[in-house]
């Protein structure tokens, strides 16, 4: 069984720490599940691939996403799953038809294996996944079957889709029908009537996909698949397929579930009420503050209230109404201050135009035993100076000790490459001329 995990969501309803650069899934807000990396946190994505690991799934994983966020998932995941890149977004059909490409001519998967897709953004317990395996053992013995995991509501929730399933005692249940976020009536009379929450996972055999794909003139090849991606509808595949689907079964998951999609559902799983540098008053309730500014927050008489604050905004809200920032955020960029590499991280600390002299000051983090790649900018020169840690600078093929209070120059056009030895290796670097999509990568 294989399992790819949806994640090339752009980065909207976190904002200010999520961007299209790193959207939700991958902000370091939450707890791992276990005691193992307790007290250390970890993003949603990091705590899924746990869980997946720890169900045995782990293996077989892949991740589709997007190009600018694979360096991000390398980063977080140490390599642990390959991922298939979506050459541009087209919604969830044309990334799961790219998946099981990736799957049947990259990594070897027969046609008859069974794959299941899921979001990295839910809220679950361990039997989530083990019941995704059993899932999977059902449409294994299937034939021409997509199935689902529908988790048995604890309220009638208004916030999720349903699944309507059929009359009867056995696990495995058909399928009649789907209702999306219904009013509050409608959800009351779903859940009297015995339909499941819609937990956006939903499995089948990939031989099943070249019907699929044939529609649109497109093969399971994925070199040209990625070529051939916009004869591909951008449609959900719950619109797509599932609607139009006869043969669909479902199966229960009786245990936590919850779409952490907002920054109310994401605050109601935080332990604490505050991440970063935060004083609060005794006057406030049922708040929470995350400052990753390193400067200090002070919040007074707040009730029911979330505040965050990044280098790229600062968000002040009502919980509930935290849900809609999507509206507010027509006219602001999606310019991240803050970059996960595969090598370490970028953090924009400075962005200036001064009397026509562009600078950008940036706090660079290059982590143990990696090195960036030999790379070089034609439009802006560089000066780094080592904070801590110790390192080595390869500059146009010559060899430069780094150590703390080491300073360098760096030119326009001269290819170069840091690598960190022993420890992570801490820089500040000032760049002074046109940054934007300014760096080259110098083969050998």
């Amino acid at each position: 069984m294989y399992i790819v995990l949806l994640s090339g969501g752009s980065g909207k309803r976190l904002w200010p720490l999520s961007n299209d650069l790193c959207s939700k899934q991958y902000i370091k807000l939450m707890n791992h599940d276990t005691e193992e990396g307790a007290g250390e946190k970890c993003s949603m994505l990091q705590r899924v691939f746990g869980q997946l690991k720890r169900a045995g799934l782990s293996e077989n994983t892949i991740v589709c996403a997007s190009s600018a966020q694979e360096e991000l998932i390398e980063s977080q995941l140490n390599g642990a799953a390959e991922v298939a890149v979506e050459p541009m977004r087209r919604d969830t059909f044309p990334a799961v038809m790219l998946s099981c490409a990736y799957l049947l001519s990259k990594k070897g998967a027969n046609e008859e294996d069974v794959v299941a897709f899921l979001p990295v953004d839910p809220y679950t317990t361990g039997e989530f996944f083990l019941r995704i395996k059993k899932l999977g053992e059902y449409i294994e013995a299937s034939e021409q079957t997509i199935g689902l995991l529908g988790g048995v509501p604890t309220y009638p929730s208004t916030k999720y889709g349903y699944i309507v399933p059929e009359k009867g005692d056995g696990e495995l249940l058909k399928v009649s029908g789907f209702r999306e976020k219904p009013d509050e009536a409608g959800a009351e009379e779903l859940v009297a009537q015995g339909a499941l929450w819609n937990c956006g996972v939903f499995c089948f055999k990939l031989s099943m996909a070249a019907q699929w794909m044939e529609k649109y003139g497109v093969t399971a090849d994925y070199n040209r698949l990625v070529a051939d991606y916009e004869k591909l509808p951008k449609k959900s595949f719950d619109y797509e397929v599932l609607e139009h689907w006869d043969r669909i079964a479902a199966i229960r998951y009786d245990d936590i579930w919850k779409d952490l999609g907002t920054w109310n559902t994401l605050t109601e799983e935080m332990p604490e009420n505050s991440i970063g540098d935060v004083t609060w008053d005794d006057t406030c309730e049922n708040s929470h503050a995350i400052n990753v500014l390193g400067i200090p927050m002070v919040v007074m008489g707040a009730k029911n209230m979330v505040i965050a604050a990044s280098h790229d905004g600062i968000l002040i809200a009502d919980k509930h109404q935290s849900s809609y920032i999507k509206d507010c955020l027509g006219h602001i960029g999606d310019t991240s201050k803050y970059e996960e590499r595969r090598w370490g991280t970028i953090k924009t600390i400075d962005n200036d135009d001064d009397e026509g002299i562009r600078s950008v000051t940036r706090r660079i983090k290059v982590v143990a035993g990696k090195e960036m790649p030999y790379h070089k900018h034609l439009r802006h020169t560089e000066t780094i100076t080592v904070l801590s840690g110790m390192g080595k600078l390869i500059l146009e093929g010559a060899g430069v000790d780094l150590i703390a209070g080491s300073t360098v120059s760096i030119a326009a056009g001269m290819a170069h490459s840091i690598r960190a030895l022993g420890a992570d290796l801490r820089m500040i670097e000032v760049s002074i001329g046109e940054t934007d999509e300014d760096e080259a990568v110098v083969e050998g």
